[in-house]
Formats: structure tokens, C-alpha cells, sequence
């Protein structure tokens, strides 16, 4: 396996994407996974529901790509859809079917890469990825894999770190790499791959890309149609201005400032 795939998967591994959201619960606990999934939609992401409308889908066959403690998994999964989950992370995969077990639903899960699905031609009507494509060294073949296992007709909802965010160009590069000197002190890779990186919770730093509007499209030319929204911006993103910001509703920052979300949300129909 290629190094950034296994830094990706040592990441995740030892820490599981969304556990530092919830303080005080038994993890693996019914309790413990709803409590993530209020943290999920209601303060992390409070523009989460509008955008993936879930409630969309029902009676499909939904494949996941990057599946992490199951919360997007299990709101699918609840609306009768058929779910495949397909993570590089073992403890990905063991946590989401622990939580939908919980819940009384049911999965399968396919320990395997998104740039060589494991799953045959045309099965899917939906497949489902947030944050995690740019994570993977050769995001182009993911999107082609993606292509081959959907139906005609069958659409792609992805979600990717943007380029063109207030968080990429006031907190990463210019607060992060320029002021505090860490494009000169680490590089620009290292620099990135600390977006997700926490000191406390492992030692793996995972490839970080970030993409723009234009490159998507290039990316889902393949598709007949292709939609792309941004959206995600809280007061953090601003850095040393967050002080100021932190009095603006979040529901006014997406609102005026949604242009340069910290995510772009494709949804590219076969």
C-alpha cells in the first residue's frame, strides 16, 4: 500500500473521525453515538440537512465511501435504503456497524479503497462521500470508480476540502504558513496534513488536498450533470479576527460568507 494511503489509514485508526466531539460518554454506547450526530447537524454542521437531504433517499442501494463513526450511514440507512460502507479503517468500520446495530439497522462492510472498488459495474443509485476524497493520493481514479459502480442515472454526492475558503487562505496559509512560518518551518504538505493532525491523538499525518470549482468540474466531466455548492464557515476560520466574528450568527457567516466555505459539495448525476 502506497505510504499516504497507509498514513490515511493510521489516522483514522487511531483516531477515529468525529470522537473528540463528545465528552463524558461511554463510547460504543447508543447515547454516545446520538450525542455525535446532534454535535454532527446541529453545531458542527447545521447547514448539513439542506444541502445532503437525506430524506431523499429511500428504498436504494447507497454505497458510502469514508464512512467514519456511521452518523451519515445510519441516516441513510434509516429511510430503508440498501447500505455498503467502504473505509481504509478498520476501526471506521467496526464503530459504524456497532452504531447502526444499536439502532436496529444493518450494513455491509467492505474493508477496501476507494481508487479500486471491490463492487461490481452499475449497482448503486447513490453513492456518498464527505470529506474524505482528498484525503486519497489519486482522487481522479476514485471519481472513476465512482462512475463505474453507479447506474445510469445514479448520482454522486461528494464532499471536498475548497481551495478558494477563508479557512485554506486566512487560517492555513496565511496565519498558519506565513505568519507563524510553517510553509518555511515544515513545508506545504506538513502544513496541510495538520488540518486534521492532533498531537494528542496519534502520530500520523494524513495527505491533505484541497480543490476548486474548476478542477471538480474537470474531475465529474464524465458525468451529464454536475452541481457544486460551498458551504461550511464558522468564526475560526478567520483567525485573528474570530473574536469579532464570534458575535455574527452562524446562520449569517454560511449565509454572506458561504462563497468561501471550508467544503464544496458536488452532486453529479451519471
Amino acid at each position: 500500500m502506497e505510504k499516504d494511503k497507509l498514513e490515511i489509514q493510521r489516522q483514522w485508526d487511531q483516531d477515529p473521525c468525529g470522537t473528540n466531539t463528545v465528552q463524558g460518554l461511554k463510547p460504543g454506547t447508543l447515547e454516545y453515538y446520538r450525542a455525535i450526530r446532534a454535535h454532527r447537524y446541529s453545531v458542527y454542521a447545521p447547514w448539513f440537512n439542506e444541502l445532503v437531504r437525506f430524506n431523499e433517499w429511500k428504498s436504494k442501494d447507497i454505497l458510502e465511501i469514508g464512512v467514519g463513526l456511521g452518523s451519515d450511514h445510519y441516516r441513510f440507512a434509516m429511510n430503508g435504503n440498501r447500505m455498503v460502507a467502504v473505509d481504509l479503517s478498520s476501526t471506521h468500520l467496526r464503530e459504524t456497524i456497532k452504531h447502526l446495530i444499536l439502532e436496529g439497522l444493518v450494513t455491509i462492510p467492505i474493508y477496501g479503497d476507494a481508487e479500486k472498488l471491490p463492487l461490481k459495474n452499475e449497482c448503486f443509485d447513490l453513492v456518498y462521500s464527505f470529506g474524505v476524497l482528498h484525503h486519497t493520493p489519486h482522487t481522479y481514479k476514485a471519481i472513476e470508480e465512482i462512475l463505474r459502480v453507479l447506474r445510469p442515472g445514479g448520482t454522486a454526492m461528494i464532499g471536498m476540502y475548497h481551495r478558494n475558503s477563508w479557512f485554506y487562505w486566512v487560517q492555513t496559509i496565511l496565519t498558519n504558513g506565513i505568519i507563524h512560518r510553517g510553509l518555511w518551518r515544515k513545508g506545504y504538505k506538513r502544513l496541510l496534513s495538520e488540518v486534521e493532525y492532533r498531537s494528542d491523538r496519534g502520530s500520523a499525518m494524513p495527505l491533505v488536498k484541497v480543490y476548486s470549482r474548476r478542477e471538480l468540474k474537470r474531475m465529474f466531466s464524465g458525468f451529464r450533470e454536475i452541481e457544486i455548492r460551498s458551504c461550511h464557515v464558522e468564526e475560526s476560520h478567520f483567525s485573528y479576527l474570530s473574536c469579532f466574528m464570534k458575535k455574527v450568527p452562524r446562520y449569517w457567516l454560511e449565509s454572506f460568507l458561504g462563497f468561501g466555505g471550508w467544503y464544496l459539495m458536488v452532486r453529479a448525476v451519471k
